[in-house]
């Protein structure tokens, strides 16, 4: 559309009149194109779905603070479409030379993005003819670039390298030498993601990589679902790399909350759909909201075990390799209680090989002196076999009990719920070790944070499963008979520790 200048010395006084009254709608039209992102949604990209009031509320609130958030929202409440469509498509409105780049955890995940973009600068008149200083008539024929691999420029008075709007993968295909002065990831975690603890480290190192990609006062803006309790936007809440602006698909971020925008019969119907660990990721971003076999926080209690009075065990589950994303070898030392509760004396979580799992033991065994000692011997009998050959070595012997069975393992570690529950059983309020990497762990906060809290859908469980193994029935054990001559020390209050903040 050409733009209207009024002359009344060449046309009729009422076309003059006319014209007049069509520029001056049209530079109202830009003007709310530039400044209200929910009416250029709604009037400018033709977006009559998002004229109602959760999508003008959540337009006012990214419009008003677009940048260094994680937008962490419910599917079908809009944020890819007020963010990455919307929002992008605003800010070239009002900059035709920046530079964006849509990231998305591959890249044909980006295009699709970009596509939804580049369709709507080609078929939209209504808003060529408002933007003819920024958008071509027939950008497939005038645009120098305008393809979905290549990316899209508009009409700009600069010429960097970089398209205004380009779409990348973030673990795979990552660009070089570009820079854009706005970052737009969306959908980088997926459930392919998450599918091994291997894929998560490689999303998260390649996100991080990714950041490279900006420019020195550049902007970043995420936008994404949980897919996992330790996926890489724990990693971005964790470090502070972005603010947190979470919208559960209810108030509460519970199963049966209010809805903030769809139905209560909606909802219902996508649980119905999605099953209960979908749902929490999907709709109410917390991938353990809706599990009820889950452990809380609530339950945890602390306290330092007594020296005396106890009937001590140690429990091993070993891993068999020292790689990086491998399963940790986890051993405990807990102290049965005359008051019928278990203490923790010791913990392990490292990466250990044959030879020191077996020096661990054998050393844990002459320190606590257990009356019992269970193995889980999944595809361990070489284990077993090292420990008592190292036993005669060291001429230092003692009955260990392997472990197996058929039962699951989530079933195995749900046996541990109504302990915990019934304020059973007491973790060490700080018990710091030396890892296999030389690093300092905590392993009383590293238990909650990566196992406990994140049960059923943590990366690594071995912590849990061992030490739900002194509740297997083949383990030789007994509680303390003489209840009356114990008194334990003083145990700290139920609820918060002090040390670890838990």
């Amino acid at each position: 559309m050409t733009s209207f200048t009024a002359s009344s010395s060449s046309l009729p006084p009422e076309q003059d009149v006319v014209m007049v009254g069509l520029e001056l709608e049209r530079k109202r039209c830009r003007h709310l194109c530039r400044t209200d992102l929910h009416w250029l949604l709604v009037h400018g990209l033709k977006r009559k779905d998002c004229d109602n009031d959760w999508v003008r509320e959540r337009c006012a609130e990214v419009q008003d603070d677009p940048d260094g958030y994680l937008d962490l929202w419910a599917r079908e409440h809009y944020k890819s479409t007020i963010i990455t469509f919307g929002l992008t498509i605003q800010n070239i409105l009002n900059d035709p030379d920046i530079t964006i780049g849509i990231f998305s955890h591959t890249r044909p995940i980006a295009k699709a993005f970009l596509k939804q973009i580049k369709r709507e600068f080609e078929t939209n008149d209504t808003l060529k003819g408002w933007f003819p200083d920024v958008l071509f008539a027939d950008p497939v024929k005038h645009s120098p670039k305008w393809s979905e691999d290549e990316g899209i420029i508009v009409r700009r008075t600069s010429n960097p390298k970089e398209s205004t709007v380009e779409a990348w993968g973030v673990v795979d295909g990552q660009p070089t030498a570009k820079h854009f002065q706005i970052l737009v990831y969306d959908d980088v975690v997926t459930k392919e993601s998450v599918s091994t603890p291997e894929m998560i480290e490689k999303t998260t190192e390649s996100l991080r990589l990714s950041y490279n990609l900006g420019t020195r006062n550049g902007k970043r803006r995420m936008i994404g679902t949980r897919y996992h309790f330790n996926d890489s936007y724990r990693l971005v809440l964790d470090s502070g790399t972005a603010r947190p602006r979470i919208y559960a698909a209810t108030i509460e971020g519970t199963v049966d909350g209010e809805p903030r925008f769809l139905t209560r019969e909606k909802l219902a119907e996508k649980r119905a759909d999605m099953g209960p660990y979908v749902f929490g990721c999907q709709m109410l971003q917390n991938p353990v909201a809706d599990q009820v076999q889950g452990f809380k926080k609530e339950w945890l209690r602390y306290a330092a075990a007594p020296t005396r009075g106890h009937n001590t065990v140690i429990l091993v589950d070993p891993a068999s390799t020292k790689k990086k994303l491998s399963d940790y070898t986890a051993m405990w030392c807990i102290g049965l209680g005359p008051d019928r509760c278990v203490y923790v004396h010791d913990m392990l979580r490292d990466r250990l090989n044959l030879t020191e799992r077996a020096e661990t033991l054998i050393s844990w065994h002459r320190k606590w002196k257990p009356m019992a000692v269970g193995y889980e011997h999944y595809g361990m009998q070489g284990d077993i076999e090292h420990i008592r050959y190292e036993m005669e070595h060291q001429n230092y012997r003692f009955d260990i009990t392997e472990l197996g069975g058929t039962q699951p393992k989530n079933d195995r570690i749900r046996r541990l719920i109504p302990w915990f529950e019934k304020g059973r059983i007491y973790l060490h309020p700080k018990l710091v070790k030396t890892n296999y990497e030389g690093k300092e762990v905590d392993l009383t906060k590293t238990f909650i944070e990566e196992e406990y809290l994140a049960f059923p859908v943590a990366i690594h469980d071995d912590m849990l499963d061992a030490l739900a193994r002194f509740l297997d029935e083949d383990m030789p054990i007994a509680w303390p008979l003489q209840a009356e001559e114990f008194e334990p020390d003083e145990p700290l209050e139920s609820g918060r520790n002090p040390i670890t903040g838990y």
